[in-house]
């Protein structure tokens, strides 16, 4: 239960989907458990009962969709786990309950419906048919997202092995034959390489060309290099359970690239490198740090690329991050005096 959510469950496009799912799943509640049930009004006959119908069934469509919205702010703040989501679900089946029961019960002592059921009996049944109709459709959401996810992570590894953003393709020693995807900035080629070792899992080397710009070299769990990229252009890391995704700068775009390997072991390799370890499931390059801020909830960093992710800190790696970044800054100081 303690497990993280895999981050496409939080995305906009799954809660769309989820959205239309209710839609549909609660459609055909109307048409064939409604007339089977003694305290259920809906009825798409009659002009009252038409409209009564309608604008109940589209507040609780609008209020499915102020909780996934307010789902998707949480989410920049902080780490859904499994039970959370769950606990999520729930209360917004209650939420929905509630108003149905409300409605319900000011329209039977109004008499614009036919009836008299305790509160306690309303919310009780209608409970079971929400909390029915959710599991249903977001089953069905969830299925669609693992699917989908599915396809996009074998459509990047397949890209990773035989196709490369610009520049040349890099091709491992013997014992990693699969060919590696270099990336990220003006990189025409590489000239040598310090990896002269089979490749260790997770491990990086640093290729050093005739110029200045440091490659980033990034191991599978198997040893095999799959991806290649200065260091500049790498922005953040964030885990996938037993994947990692890199988001890079590509020809003046974020990108991304999934790539399996834990990414307890893709932080021991940056050791010596801008990319630093700031929360259990993000890896930021401080170099890239447009705004480090506060807010009630704890520090977050805005990158310097449009449209990115607030990133986290956690407290249990603050300390750690703030050293390396304090020191990054000096050291950016320190090189503007000189050049003074």
């Amino acid at each position: 239960m303690k497990k993280k959510l895999p981050d496409f469950l939080l995305e906009k496009r799954h809660q769309i989907v989820t959205i239309i799912a209710t839609v549909v799943i609660a459609v055909a509640f109307l048409l064939i458990y409604v007339p089977l049930s003694s305290t259920t009004w809906f009825k798409l006959s009659g002009e009252v009962s038409f409209f009564l119908t309608v604008g109940c069934v589209a507040v609780a469509i609008l209020l499915l969709v102020l909780c996934r919205v307010i789902m998707c702010r949480l989410r920049r703040r902080q780490q859904f786990q499994l039970w959370s989501y769950i606990l999520w679900m729930i209360a917004e089946a209650l939420v929905i309950t509630l108003f149905y029961s409300y409605v319900t019960h000011i329209l039977m002592k109004s008499d614009l419906i036919v009836g008299d059921f305790p509160f306690s009996t309303l919310f009780t049944k209608g409970l079971i048919v929400v909390l029915a109709i959710l599991i249903i459709s977001n089953t069905i959401s969830i299925l669609w997202s693992i699917q989908r996810d599915q396809k996009e992570r074998l459509k990047i590894l397949s890209a990773g092995f035989h196709k490369h953003a610009h520049g040349p393709v890099y091709t491992t020693t013997t014992n990693a034959p699969s060919p590696a995807v270099i990336v990220g900035g003006d990189n025409a080629a590489v000239q040598k390489t310090t990896a002269t070792e089979p490749g260790i899992p997770g491990a990086s080397t640093t290729i050093t060309p005739d110029y200045e710009p440091k490659i980033i070299n990034l191991y599978d769990h198997n040893g095999i290099l799959r991806f290649s990229i200065k260091e500049s252009d790498l922005y953040y890391i964030i885990s996938q359970d037993n994947y990692v995704r890199i988001h890079y700068l590509n020809n003046g775009e974020m990108s991304s690239y999934m790539l399996r390997c834990p990414l307890k072991v893709i932080e021991k390799s940056l050791k010596d490198s801008s990319l630093i370890r700031c929360h259990r499931s993000y890896i930021v390059n401080i170099s890239r740090i447009k705004v480090l801020r506060s807010e009630r909830d704890g520090f977050f960093i805005d990158l310097d690329y449009d449209g990115t992710t607030a990133i986290p800190i956690s407290k249990s790696y603050s300390d750690h991050f703030m050293e390396h970044f304090s020191k990054k800054v000096a050291g950016l100081e320190a090189n503007e005096k000189k050049k003074k």
